[in-house]
C-alpha cells in the first residue's frame, strides 16, 4: 500500500534532496539565529539528521493516521477526499513541514541552546516549506520508479 506521505518521506531521503535541503536550510538557520555560516551548517545538519531519523517512520505513520481518520470518520466521503488528490498532497506537505519544524526547533533549542523567537520560527518554517515542497515537486520531475504516475501533479501537462 502506498500513499503520499510514504512517497514524500522516501523522496526527502534521496541524496540530492538532502544536499539541496541542507544548503537551503543552512541559509535560513544562519539568518534565524545569526550564527556563523559554518555553525549554521552544522546546526542544520544535526537538526535534519534527528528529523530524518524520526521522520523516516513518523511522517508515513502520520499520513496513515490522517487517511484512517478521514476514512473511518466518514469525512472522506463528505468532502470527496481522494488520497492522491491535490488536497491529499497538500495535507501531506503540511504534515511533513509541521513535523520537521517541530523536531528541528527542539534540536536548535535544546541541542544548541538557541533562543527560539517568532522570527526564527517563521524562517525555519519557510525553509521547511521550501525544502519539503522541493521534495514534493521533484516527484513530478523525477518520478519514482514504481509509482511514477502517483506524483502530486504540480507540474502536470
Amino acid at each position: 500500500m502506498i500513499w503520499p506521505a510514504a512517497l514524500l518521506a522516501g523522496r526527502m531521503l534521496s541524496w540530492w534532496v538532502i544536499a539541496a535541503s541542507l544548503l537551503i536550510e543552512a541559509v535560513f538557520v544562519w539568518q534565524a539565529f545569526r550564527l556563523t555560516p559554518l555553525k549554521a551548517l552544522l546546526a542544520t545538519i544535526a537538526a535534519n539528521a534527528v528529523s530524518a531519523a524520526i521522520g523516516l517512520l513518523a511522517v508515513p505513520f502520520l499520513g496513515i493516521v490522517l487517511e484512517a481518520s478521514l476514512q473511518g470518520s466518514g469525512i472522506a466521503v463528505t468532502i470527496n477526499w481522494n488520497t492522491f488528490s491535490p488536497a491529499g498532497w497538500i495535507a501531506t506537505l503540511v504534515i511533513a513541514v509541521a513535523f520537521n519544524l517541530a523536531i528541528e526547533l527542539l534540536v536548535y533549542r535544546y541541542g544548541f541552546k538557541l533562543a527560539i523567537d517568532r522570527r526564527a520560527v517563521l524562517l525555519i518554517a519557510l525553509a521547511n516549506i521550501i525544502t519539503a515542497g522541493l521534495a514534493m515537486v521533484s516527484l513530478d520531475v523525477v518520478p519514482t520508479e514504481d509509482y511514477g504516475i502517483l506524483g502530486p501533479g504540480v507540474l502536470a501537462k
